[in-house]
């Protein structure tokens, strides 16, 4: 009888902790992003009267006589599917449709993941949790170990587009200009000279490949133009054209290629006879801002579904990164009020202790076995021993979700499940309880008998 009560006690003890499990999925009922978690059960060992007997030529063969001494908890795992997004609206809220995680670093340097993307901006720029822990920034595509660079926007900046110095112009490839609006094909277009008495001189037809870099193509202009009095030359940014000996004015005429539409090339206002493109690439230094009117100021960001953010600032320029398809690696972009785009290692030059291409592109955490990660509280997961492979990116990538923004990941307990989980626990613990009332009678009136 004593086997019987401590069985019935085991029944009793199990079902209490998934009452435990329960109440606590129902508390989280509005905690965001929260994982319910379900727990199952397993029968402990099992007294062994006869393992039983196999059957012989005059006898059938037995089975096994065992009676089991109760239950425990096999074990307590979470749901790890993803659920609705509420949307707040508010533009630091951010929410991962399906699998993966944020990174956040604590204080002391210790990283952790979570799906509650309750995020907001510090008085620094730092985009942290609730709690104060920074949200990190990736530093590549595909990396075993995590980023420790935190999602940063710099909130005053001096910056400004000016013209390619002529160095570095020279050396640029024509597919990689930022202020031509396009490629320059290749082809012909045509100089027709006025000449200083006034007549108009035969056309000249110049052939440019479209290929190569600025100097290829000044080069072959040059060749076109040999023995003309008409000279091609690099300038900041620009191409200009030079007239001399009985050359008075240019007129420059579209042909086979685009070159005249693409450089707007035009005459100057002060007669010089020096007819200049419009810029056809722009560089920009960003520095540290400061008090003067010059400085620009972080206004608002945006964040696309693979995690970049574009930071605008009030004059409504902004910065945001690309990734160079070539080796991967992250350079930042740098776009004009007016739409004009300057982007390359080149181009956009940042001081290192301002900005990083890291800190404007948010880092996640794609899992081999969530049931393994260790809950920490506050929506907090940490790597654990059977967690796996951790393989830190960004959204929409590596099996990681898309992000969204301006909305938060909902609890996905299952209100119905848990009332009915609850109340199966109960009948089992008063069911349990009546095992344990009848055992104990029975010793009561084993008792008894032996008074007798």
């Amino acid at each position: 009888m004593s086997q019987a009560m401590n069985t019935a006690m085991s029944g009793i003890n199990s079902n209490q902790l998934h009452i435990n499990v329960v109440a606590d999925n129902i508390a989280n009922l509005n905690t965001t992003a929260f994982k319910e978690s379900q727990m199952t059960f397993k029968d402990v060992w099992y007294q062994t009267r006869t393992t039983g007997t196999a059957p012989t030529g005059n006898l059938g063969g037995t089975n096994p006589f065992q009676i089991g001494v109760g239950t425990t908890v096999a074990a307590v795992t979470k749901n790890w599917s993803a659920n609705n997004v509420n949307m707040t609206g508010k533009s630091t809220d951010m929410a991962i449709q399906g699998n993966g995680f944020f990174t956040v670093m604590d204080a002391e340097g210790n990283i952790f993941l979570t799906r509650d993307g309750s995020f907001d901006l510090d008085a620094n720029g730092n985009l942290v949790t609730s709690m104060g822990y920074k949200v990190l920034g990736t530093i590549s595509d595909y990396s075993v170990a995590a980023s420790e660079i935190p999602i940063y926007i710099p909130q005053n900046i001096k910056a400004g587009a000016y013209a390619q110095p002529s160095g570095l112009f020279a050396n640029k490839n024509l597919s990689d200009l930022n202020g031509t609006g396009g490629q320059i094909t290749g082809g012909t277009f045509s100089i027709i000279p006025t000449m200083n008495d006034g007549s108009t001189g035969t056309a000249i037809e110049v052939t440019i490949s479209g290929n190569g870099t600025v100097q290829n193509m000044v080069d072959e202009i040059n060749t076109s133009l040999k023995g003309q009095n008409i000279k091609c030359s690099i300038e900041d940014g620009q191409l200009t054209f030079t007239t001399g000996g009985n050359v008075q004015k240019l007129k420059f005429e579209s042909g086979t290629s685009n070159f005249v539409d693409q450089t707007d090339i035009a005459l100057q206002a002060d007669g010089t006879g020096e007819y200049s493109t419009a810029v056809m690439d722009y560089k920009v230094d960003i520095k540290p801002g400061d008090s003067s009117k010059e400085s620009m100021v972080f206004t608002s960001f945006s964040v696309g579904n693979n995690g970049v953010i574009t930071a605008k600032y009030n004059n409504g320029d902004t910065i945001t990164v690309w990734e160079d398809p070539d080796d991967g690696t992250r350079l930042f972009k740098y776009t004009t009020s007016g739409g004009l785009e300057i982007l390359g290692p080149n181009d956009v030059t940042v001081e290192p202790n301002l900005l990083r291409p890291e800190n404007l592109q948010i880092q996640f955490a794609g899992v081999t076995n969530c049931e393994g990660l260790v809950a920490e509280g506050n929506n907090l997961y940490s790597v654990g021993p059977d967690t796996g492979t951790v393989i830190y990116s960004q959204a929409n990538d590596n099996g990681v979700g898309m992000m969204v923004t301006g909305g938060l990941e909902a609890s996905n307990v299952d209100l119905s499940r848990q009332f009915s989980n609850m109340i199966m626990a109960q009948r089992a613990i008063e069911a349990n309880s009546r095992v344990f009332d009848t055992a104990s009678n029975v010793m009561q009136t084993l008792v008894y008998l032996g008074r007798g």
